[in-house]
């Protein structure tokens, strides 16, 4: 190619169609340094010098720019899940406290329960003791007053023995 002072045939490369693609500041400031060396190589020694090595540098260039551009994608979605992650184990946390008092009120419910449950039982024992004994002592006075009706009517029996006795001990004197 020849240059003419009037003419300008500056040759772009690119690898994408759509040249509206923006690249990071990283990759742009590289792909600017890289640039400026072409360009000394290319007025040093001749614009051939460069020609096979521009496509193939572009596409390297675009393929970082790619790479670096899921990379910072794939910083933010992890920034994301380790948020996600901490308000997991925050969230975790919670529900474990929260288990573990459950589980103390609970154990602390049932010893309380036993420990009515062992008061009731004990409570009724001693009732049932005092049926018993009240049962036994209603048996006994029972028994009593049928023995003092039985010794009622024999004294009766035996009154009645003696007045006629007197009685007629009596009509006799």
């Amino acid at each position: 190619m020849e240059n003419n002072p009037g003419e300008s045939s500056e040759v772009v490369y690119g690898t994408h169609e759509d040249s509206a693609m923006v690249m990071s500041e990283k990759v742009q400031s590289l792909a600017g340094s890289i640039y400026q060396e072409f360009e000394r190589m290319i007025q040093r020694y001749d614009e051939d010098v460069v020609k096979t090595l521009m496509p193939l540098l572009v596409n390297v260039l675009e393929c970082l720019d790619s790479a670096y551009q899921t990379n910072q994608e794939q910083d933010v979605e992890l920034e994301l899940l380790r948020e996600d992650n901490e308000q997991l184990v925050t969230q975790y946390e919670r529900e474990k406290n929260a288990r573990k008092q459950s589980e103390q009120k609970l154990l602390e419910t049932e010893d309380l329960a036993e420990q009515e449950n062992k008061e009731l039982a004990s409570r009724l024992e001693s009732l049932e003791s005092i049926v018993r004994m009240l049962e036994l002592k209603h048996k006994n006075s029972m028994d009593h007053a049928s023995r003092l009706e039985e010794r009622e009517s024999e004294l009766k029996k035996e009154y009645s023995k003696l007045h006629e006795r007197y009685t007629e001990l009596f009509k006799t004197h």
